[in-house]
């Protein structure tokens, strides 16, 4: 039977199909009444220069698209973007805001609370950029928790906005004092990548061959435990590691500061407190005798893509910068607009399933940034967000409503580590591996934190010791216990409550009730691990 046929004898199925999609989309406390909304977060994005949000060679449609139309059912970005003068653009989705002519000091364009993150694209090369007033604002919203990515291009490109802003101006290079960020020159950051055209053109930053990055690799400190490497959490997605950014043939350089002591002298502030150091999560590699048409031959060599400030540990905002906006713009993603859709060149990505999957890959890396730039409190929204969905997931649900009666105290060490089992599953296929570790961190961190400073990969910085712990034990089951005993906790208070709005129960609530079960659940599994340490003690 064709395809063809069998839809149209079946035509009432694929419209109870569609419209059951749609109404997932539009209202979804229709068809899940358990359904609460996802986190908003609030994103400023401003540019200057050439660049703006419309669709041309040098706007940014394609990556605001991406933001508005992700899906993910714990995160709603509120997007505002905005632009120094009066060129915003149209990106052609849904925006909240747009505001030409923008100015921090504005007490309508900007306050310290009116949004989660603010995101840098500079063009302008000028050494007059923002006012020290706006830099102060800045600099106190960042302090106040807010995030802040920020990137230009080669050699001065996007000083004007970034260059002096706290923290992100030593992230970066924003001049081309060193002579490591020029455009002509053999060690020039040139990425491209020869397409399907002989020898190395310029325009081959506009086709479907991405330029391949090395994401840094973080494991725990416990030997054996956990001793799979994991990227940064932006560089982690469902797909496994991003691996891929466009390319291009000038780019600008990310570095990791020196000196992390000192005050920003705008306003007095520690510039890194606690002396928290930045650092480079994704090299770039420069390949000999790239000539992109008509440039200098290349030299080899490797640099900065992104780096990442994780202010959170000083309880200030989190930063990131990138080597350049020609990773974010739509003649990098979805071709030059000046070539025919029947060139490649004219697609970008888009032109194949190959190059379709690379930008499946780089919009993770667009969403994820997002994500770990959130506030604190927006972080421990998702958490209750995901926690919640996962109580309500079929396969959790047919393993604890099983007998929804039987109390948590009368269900089995084994049923509890069943349960956290198909959790973590579940998770594991939702988000990526790194999302769900760290979600297994932060659910144990309040109840052992010393057992997280040995385990959370991304907390180590140490160098691989000569003499490493023996893995003697797996500790991934007590994780699920707690995971386990949380859910169980969550369903015992809320699954059988008449919910007539779900979006009335408080984040910190779902959170206490989770934590006190998921300690419960910890309890529960140290007991069984000391049991089973008795029966080992008798071996001779």
């Amino acid at each position: 039977m064709s395809a063809q046929i069998f839809f149209s004898e079946n035509a009432h199925l694929v419209k109870a199909i569609k419209e059951r999609t749609d109404l997932l989309r539009l209202s979804p406390e229709k068809l899940y009444p358990w359904w609460r909304r996802p986190c908003k977060v609030k994103l400023l994005l401003l540019t200057d220069g050439t660049l703006n949000f419309g669709l041309g060679d040098f706007g940014l449609s394609t990556f605001v698209s991406i933001l508005s139309n992700d899906g993910r059912y714990y995160v709603d970005f509120e997007i505002t973007i905005a632009h120094r003068g009066f060129s915003v653009g149209n990106p052609g989705v849904p925006v909240s805001r747009s505001i030409p002519n923008f100015r921090f000091t504005d007490g309508t364009h900007f306050s310290d609370t009116m949004y989660d993150q603010v995101w840098l694209f500079g063009f302008d090369a000028s050494p007059v950029g923002l006012s020290d007033a706006e830099l102060v604002l800045l600099s106190t919203f960042m302090n106040n928790g807010g995030g802040v990515f920020a990137t230009g291009d080669h050699g001065e490109l996007g000083r004007a906005l970034g260059g002096s802003v706290s923290r992100v101006r030593k992230m970066r290079l924003w001049t081309n004092a060193s002579g490591n960020v020029g455009m002509q020159d053999p060690n020039r950051n040139d990425t491209n990548r020869i397409g399907h055209d002989p020898g190395s053109q310029f325009d081959d930053q506009s086709d479907d061959v991405p330029q391949e990055i090395q994401p840094r690799l973080y494991s725990s400190s416990l030997g054996g435990f956990l001793r799979e490497t994991y990227p940064h959490p932006i560089l982690c997605s469902p797909l496994g590691r991003i691996k891929v950014l466009p390319d291009h043939p000038h780019e600008g350089q990310c570095v990791e500061p020196t000196d992390l002591g000192g005050n920003y002298e705008k306003d007095g502030t520690p510039e890194f407190p606690m002396g928290i150091a930045p650092e480079i999560i994704a090299y770039s590699t420069v390949l000999a005798g790239s000539t992109a048409g008509t440039k200098l031959a290349t030299q080899a060599q490797t640099f900065g893509a992104i780096c990442a400030y994780d202010g959170h540990k000083a309880n200030v905002g989190r930063v990131v910068t990138d080597s350049t906006w020609h990773h974010f713009v739509n003649i990098n993603l979805i071709g030059d607009a000046s070539e025919p859709d029947t060139n490649v060149k004219g697609l970008g990505f888009m032109a194949s399933p190959t190059g379709q999957q690379h930008l499946a890959q780089i919009k993770h890396y667009y969403i994820n940034t997002a994500v770990w730039l959130s506030r604190t409190t927006n972080h421990a929204c998702f958490r209750s967000r995901l926690l919640w969905q996962l109580v309500f997931e079929h396969r959790i649900l047919e393993a604890t409503m099983d007998n929804p009666a039987l109390r948590f105290e009368r269900i089995t060490p084994s049923l509890l580590y069943s349960i956290g089992t198909h959790a973590t599953d579940v998770l594991g296929k939702k988000a990526s591996q790194c999302r769900r570790l760290q979600l297994l961190i932060d659910i144990v961190r309040p109840i052992l934190p010393e057992f997280v400073q040995l385990i959370d990969p991304w907390l180590n910085n140490r160098k691989q010791e000569a003499n490493p712990p023996i893995p003697w034990f797996d500790f991934n089951p007590l994780l699920a216990m707690a995971l386990g005993g949380g859910l169980v906790t969550l369903r015992d208070k809320f699954v059988s409550a008449n919910l007539d709005d779900p979006n009335r129960i408080e984040a910190k609530e779902i959170m206490a009730v989770f934590q006190e079960g998921a300690k419960r659940g910890v309890e529960v599994g140290l007991k069984e691990l000391n049991t089973d340490l008795r029966k080992f003690s008798t071996i001779r």
